[in-house]
């Protein structure tokens, strides 16, 4: 890690205002240690919109109110910074010039989780069935990213695109739809690209195009409701977000043969990270949507404009008996992101010892199980539970 007098302005000013709220203490807590008042403490930055709104939700639900702090905390962290890099986005003359383009973030900020060691992940889809005609395209969309990506460094100093930037492109809404559920669905990263729009994604740029195009996909997944009004169910839509987990889980084993010791513990950290945060955005949506008998279009659209922890609170409104769950849920599921929120190389030497590596494993299993339950106990009280297995 950089001396901090040598870090860009934004990443110094960024983990300063980080660090006199949480990871200074969060990085002193130890593997099996609990959140405490010392390590949530006041200083990141604040939002009017729903300011605070998260900390009385949870605390209403009964989560220890430290813990509800924390997560309140990196909720405010993350809409800053998601705000801050839109309004630098709103001046690019190239995303100007190109008309129903949407982009919008996924992973730890628009889940509203992140540190100032996250990554964003972006993606691009132009809503060519509200404007299908656009000149050079191609031209257009090659500099809308490297404007994309200059802020990114430059004003934001977020840390470099994943994979070199493999799946930065522009895709087409009419192509998304038409390949949903096909052989190029997931070929053309299409698959992705609309999993991550549905189950945690914050717009970016372009709210309309947002609104839009998550109606025109929600859309694509209740082809029938018309003839079903009355018991019309979202097995399509769930079974689709049970094949992405599943996708995940086999991408992951597809990576696991690796050569080198280094390698082998980056794979070992990402089951950790699959082991909770994929689990969390997949499982807060289908244990949700699980716990409807019938479902209409508006109300799902609305879901899929929740972050995760909302849709666990929709949960534990709809369904009182998923509460003591949830809250277990949410207790593991905050220790991990004080885990995940330490520099880098601590977390390699985190799994590099058996022995935290191990704790580490067993806290994740837990999560796992108490997610597992809390999914059934929505699915059963609805009747539903059978459509998840057969």
């Amino acid at each position: 890690m950089a001396p901090t007098d040598q870090l860009h302005p934004a990443r110094l000013l960024t983990q300063r205002r980080f660090r006199d709220g949480v990871v200074g203490e969060e990085s002193r807590i130890a593997m099996g240690g609990n959140l405490t008042s010392a390590s949530i403490t006041d200083g990141l930055p604040s939002v009017s919109r729903q300011a605070g709104y998260l900390e009385e939700r949870l605390v209403a639900l009964g989560l220890d109110g430290n813990i509800a702090k924390f997560y309140e905390k990196r909720r405010a962290f993350s809409e800053s910074q998601i705000s801050e890099f839109s309004k630098r986005l709103q001046k690019s003359k190239h995303l100007s010039a190109f008309d129903n383009l949407l982009i919008y973030s996924a992973g730890s900020y628009a889940r509203g989780e992140a540190s100032p060691f996250s990554d964003i992940d972006l993606f691009f889809i132009h809503n060519d069935i509200d404007n299908p005609e656009i000149e050079d395209p191609r031209l257009k969309g090659i500099r809308a990213i490297a404007s994309v990506i200059r802020e990114m460094e430059e004003g934001m100093d977020f840390p470099p695109p994943s994979n070199d930037g493999q799946f930065l492109s522009v895709v087409k809404l009419s192509d998304v739809l038409e390949h949903l559920g096909g052989m190029e669905d997931d070929y053309r990263n299409h698959f992705t690209a609309r999993m991550l729009l549905m189950l945690e994604s914050r717009v970016i740029y372009s709210p309309d195009d947002y609104r839009s195009v998550m109606s025109k996909i929600v859309e694509s997944y209740m082809r029938d409701y018309g003839d079903h009004i009355e018991e019309f169910r979202t097995t399509f839509l769930v079974n689709d977000i049970l094949r992405y987990w599943r996708t995940l889980c086999l991408n992951y084993e597809h990576k696991r043969n690796q050569e080198t010791e280094a390698r082998k513990t980056k794979q070992k950290i990402k089951n950790f990270k699959l082991g909770f945060s994929r689990l969390s955005t997949c499982f807060s949506t289908v244990a949700l949507l699980s716990s409807y008998n019938k479902a209409e279009p508006e109300e799902l659209v609305e879901i899929f404009h929740l972050p995760p922890i909302e849709r666990f609170l929709r949960l534990s409104d709809r369904v009182p008996a998923t509460r003591p769950l949830l809250i277990t849920c949410l207790t593991l599921y905050a220790w991990f992101l004080e885990q995940t929120a330490l520099p880098p190389e601590e977390i390699v030497a985190m799994f590099e010892d058996s022995e935290r590596r191990g704790e580490a494993f067993r806290r994740a299993r837990e999560f796992g199980e108490n997610m597992f339950n809390l999914t059934r106990t929505a699915a059963e009280e609805s009747g539903t539970f059978r459509y998840l297995v057969i």
